[in-house]
This record gives structure tokens, sequence and C-alpha cells, in this order.
């Protein structure tokens, strides 16, 4: 891939920029409806939104590994500098979430551990992610953590790329699989209830996500071949039959991610990502471009919504209260989108 201007957006590719409105509103319908009380547990509903949220965050990581290494080969990184690349990335990450920490600590909303000043340095320096994602300041901020780690490593990731091609993909991918077994198949489950969560948002257990993005990427730029967007959506229906599906039961959310059958929904969520980049580029139409939309909010929504929801719970409860905190959500994350991240973005490219 020849490099682009570095004053230029990033490339779009074929339904992403919708894919991540969907993921996103997963993601928030999700969380809001567990913490509104709405659906009873081991519900088919219940066990539906809980595999889609939760699986959502999974093909987050996956596209931004994709993302990540299809639009910036170490050719780009090398004439850039690496100053100028994690200057970028930073701008990404840092603004919307270090204000979000800000009003954590500021308000003692009790989104994460205590403010300690470690924990503080730990969230400016967006390091937290190789110490404990847990450790951000934010509810949900484990993803920024570990995401952190990526760009963090990655001018080293491109230069060997640059050498070894679709082979070094494979081989972190599936090296990177394999150090995440043993979390997976009986370090989360084995762990107290209320260590669980602590152990399967840990690195082993989540990177090896990005390097199947990133597998993706090297593959995406092999080939031309392009799906048509009806062929793609109807493709992903069966795709997403498998994560709604009403079985096997489960009461604990954790169940659904862990043991074997997480691979297989994990291979889902990665195989929708694939669908939704092999899209061939066209007029998205009036849903696409709502969901594009959202998609441009999607980092804001995602980070946002638990503080709506404390602003809402406290005086409605029900569907009410999870509507307003959900709406309240997306039209905060269009006015963060506007007028921070938009601005950093500027600022990054320029």
């Amino acid at each position: 891939m020849t490099d682009a201007p570095l004053t230029v957006r990033p490339a779009r590719f074929g339904l992403l920029d919708p894919l991540r409105g969907i993921l996103a509103l997963c993601v928030a319908v999700y969380h809001l409806s567990v913490w509104f009380e709405l659906l009873p547990s081991g519900s088919g509903l219940n066990m539906a939104t809980a595999r889609l949220g939760n699986y959502s965050v999974s093909a987050f990581f996956v596209l931004s590994g994709f993302v990540l290494f299809r639009t910036t080969p170490w050719s780009r990184v090398r004439s850039e500098g690496l100053g100028r690349f994690w200057r970028r990335r930073f701008l990404r990450l840092a603004p919307v979430f270090y204000l979000l920490c800000t009003l954590n600590v500021a308000f003692h909303l009790g989104m994460g551990p205590d403010p300690t000043w470690v924990r503080i340095l730990e969230n400016l320096t967006l390091t937290f992610g190789a110490i404990h994602p847990n450790h951000a300041l934010v509810t949900g901020g484990w993803y920024v953590g570990l995401v952190a780690l990526l760009y963090f490593a990655y001018p080293a990731l491109a230069w060997l790329r640059e050498r070894g091609g679709l082979w070094f993909l494979a081989a972190l991918a599936l090296g990177l699989w394999g150090w995440s077994l043993p979390s997976t198949l009986h370090g989360v489950m084995e762990q107290p209830s209320w260590n669980r969560f602590h152990t399967y948002v840990l690195a082993p257990n989540q990177v090896f996500l990005l390097a199947w993005g990133a597998l993706l990427a090297g593959w995406h730029a092999t080939t031309e071949q392009r799906l048509d967007s009806r062929v793609a959506l109807l493709l992903a229906l069966p795709l997403v039959g498998v994560l709604v599906l009403p079985w096997p039961k489960f009461f604990d959310h954790l169940a659904a991610l862990t043991g074997w059958s997480r691979y297989g929904y994990l291979l889902t969520a990665t195989a929708l990502v694939a669908l939704a980049a092999f899209t061939r580029d066209g007029e998205p139409g009036w849903a696409g471009n709502v969901l594009s939309r959202l998609g441009a909010w999607s980092y804001g929504l995602y980070l946002l919504h638990p503080f709506t929801m404390k602003l809402v719970a406290p005086h409605w409860s029900g569907w009410l209260g999870f509507c307003l905190a959900l709406g309240l959500a997306i039209l905060v994350a269009a006015l963060v989108h506007r007028w921070i991240e938009e601005p950093m973005g500027r600022l990054g490219r320029g």
C-alpha cells in the first residue's frame, strides 16, 4: 500500500464505519440494560444482549488492529517519525479519556479504583494497561489501556511486518492466541467471583484480538476482491444469529466469555469485521449514513454511557431511565466528537 499524504483523513473500508456504530450501540444497550435491571437473568434477551455487548468489545479490538495495520505501514511511520506517530495516536485516545477521568475524580463517581497518585499517574501516562487494565479511572477504560499498549509497540511491529509480511502477522496472531488459552479455559472461572472480571480483562486474554485484526489487514492488502454490500449483509445474518441464540443457557455472563465456546464467538465477531472490511465501497444509503455518524461517535459513546447512567439512575428507573441514559449518551458523544475529537484529530494530522 502506498503512503497517503499525512494531512488527509485515514482511508475508510467498506462497512466498517456503520459497523462501529452498531458495536458501540450494542455495548451501551447491554450495559444500560444490566444497570437498569431490565431483563431477567437467564432470559433469551438477557443472554442475547450479553453476548452482543461483550463480543462487540472484542470486535472493537479486532477492528482497531485492522485499521492501524491497514493504514499505517512502516514506511509511513518512518517518514513521519516516531514522535509524530505517537502524538497522533495519543491525541486519538487521551483527550476524551482524560476529561472523563477528571469528572470521575472531581465528582467522586466511584468509577474504577481509588484515585491514588500512583493510579492517577498510570492513567495520565496511559500505562495502566501494562499493569492492570482495571486501574482505569473510567468504567470501560480497560479497553483504552490495552489499545494504548498496541500504540506503544506499533512502530516495532510495523518494522517486523515490513520484513516478515503475512508470515509475521500469522505468527503474531497464533502466538498471542496461545498466550490467552490458560486464562480463557481455566484462569477466569477458577478465580473468586469478585476477581473474575479483573482476570478476564488482563492483556493475555485480550491483545491477541488486536493481532487477529492485524492478520486480517494483511490479507485485505493482498487482494482487490470485495463483496457487494447486499451479499455481505446476507452473510452477516447467520453470524449475528450465532450471537443471539438462546442456548446454551447461562446466568453468569462471564460464563459466555470463557471456555472453548469463547473462541467460537470470537471467530464469529471477527468474521463480521471481515465482512464489513471486505465490502465494496459505495453509497451507504440513509441507514448506513446514520450508522456511520454513530460510528464516528463510537469512542465517546463507549466511554460516556456509564456517566449518563450515573446522572439518570438516581431520578428515573426502568425503561424510561434506560432510554434517557442512552439518548443522552448519544447526544453528548456527538458533542464530544464535534468539539474534542475532531479538533484533536486535525491537530494530530497537522
